[in-house]
């Protein structure tokens, strides 16, 4: 039984980090409260990368500038050298 529980706050932790969280706190909260709870509560809350790649699109009036390129994975403004977004490690174009 303690494995499972075990299993599940880490796949609490896993979640949370996907969702743009943090993931050890996510964990060890769902280690003293219950997986199940902060599964459910972590499901409730809006994705961070979603609200950082709004705020960043509407922050420039959504024109990127030529030294940037967007990541479109998650939205990040990387410089126009970088081969690879800094954030979520997807290919730029």
């Amino acid at each position: 039984m303690m494995i499972i529980w075990i299993f599940l706050c880490v796949l609490v932790g896993y979640c949370a980090d996907k969702k743009g969280r943090n993931g050890w706190a996510w964990g060890i909260a769902s280690l003293f409260l219950t997986p199940l709870v902060i599964g459910i509560t972590l499901a409730l809350t809006p994705d961070e990368k979603d609200e950082k790649a709004q705020t960043s699109f509407s922050s420039n009036g959504g024109e990127d500038s030529d030294d940037e390129k967007r990541c479109p994975e998650c939205g990040y403004l990387a410089d126009a050298g970088e081969q690879y977004c800094p954030r979520c490690g997807e290919m730029l174009w």
